[in-house]
């Protein structure tokens, strides 16, 4: 089930805004696709994410997946729960589940994000492959 409420990028995000702030999640499809969990990296309260630059990772027996975001902003709650228990991505990724939550002056950018349907059809297109992410280059400092 793909929640109708978010909105998702082709690099497997999800992204809900409540009018204040914009969280970020990995869809099911993406979590489904990796092997066993073994360490998630995300920033820190008060850090900056910038548009299209990785501000996290997590990393499976053979695949490491670069978090990355279309809008730049600061975080200011990231879920702790999950450096505890990684399974929680694979229980619940669309409520337990989420990675950050982050202040932007760059709401409309939402706006051009896939609905739930149109993310739908885009993995229908794409199932077969499992996304793989090495843009370690451009890895936030």
């Amino acid at each position: 089930m793909i929640p109708e409420h978010l909105k998702y990028a082709q690099t497997h995000e999800w992204y809900f805004h409540d009018n204040k702030l914009v969280t970020i999640g990995l869809t099911r499809f993406v979590i489904e696709k990796l092997d066993k969990l073994l360490f998630l990296d995300l920033p820190k309260i008060g850090e900056e994410i910038l548009a299209g630059i990785s501000f996290g990772e997590l990393e499976s027996l053979n695949t490491l997946v670069d978090i990355t975001s279309p809008i730049s902003g600061e975080v200011v709650a990231v879920n702790e729960r999950l450096y505890e228990n990684l399974d929680i991505l694979n229980r619940d990724p669309y409520k337990q589940g989420w990675l950050i939550k982050f202040a932007t002056p760059e709401i409309t950018f939402l706006d051009q994000l896939m609905s739930a349907q149109e993310y739908k059809t885009y993995i229908n297109k794409h199932e077969s492959s499992i996304p793989k992410y090495h843009a370690r280059g451009k890895r936030r400092k």
